[in-house]
Order: structure tokens, then sequence, then C-alpha cells
């Protein structure tokens, strides 16, 4: 689970999240990061970046979400499931318990 807003969510209802999206979408499209806006945004928007980097490094198609709609119900529990593979993975990669 993540902090979102000053409340805990799930990975699903973090990639539902507009800054998710946005952050996936930049990524795939190869622009720049943005880390305008308040710190939860930032972080959704980083963690949508890092999960759309991941899934890139593993050589799977990044399938386009758009930020401006609601994801499609489809994607929505492989991306939660890919994110939480990412940051764990990250995780062992720094040594973080």
């Amino acid at each position: 689970m993540a902090q979102l807003r000053d409340h805990w969510v799930d990975a699903e209802h973090m990639v539902r999240s507009r800054a998710w999206r946005e952050g996936y979408e930049s990524y795939r499209l190869g622009r720049a990061h943005d880390f305008s806006g308040p710190k939860s945004r930032a972080l959704a928007y980083e963690y949508g970046r890092f999960t759309a980097a991941w899934l890139r490094a593993k050589g799977a198609h990044l399938p386009r979400i758009t930020p401006m709609r609601p994801m499609n119900e489809a994607y929505v529990k492989p991306m939660a499931r890919s994110m939480m593979e990412a940051l764990e993975a990250g995780a062992r990669d720094w040594d973080v318990p």
C-alpha cells in the first residue's frame, strides 16, 4: 500500500489515479519527467513512470493508457501487479528490508 493524498490506498486504486496514468503515459511516450504538483501526486506520477520502465525493461508491450479517461478495467489488475513487482524488485536491488 502507498499513501496518496493523506490516506492509504491499494495498488489498484493507485493505478486508477490520474497522476499514475500521466506518469505511465509520459514514460511510454518518451517525455521528460515532470514532478510538479503536491507530493502525493508526484509519488503516484513516479510510480506510473516506474511501472512503465519496468515493463519496457522486461520487453513487455506498453499499451496506451490515456490520463484523461478512466483506465480500462482489463488493465487495472495487471498494471497493479506489475507496479508491485517493480517496487518489490527495486527494494531487493536496493537491499531495503
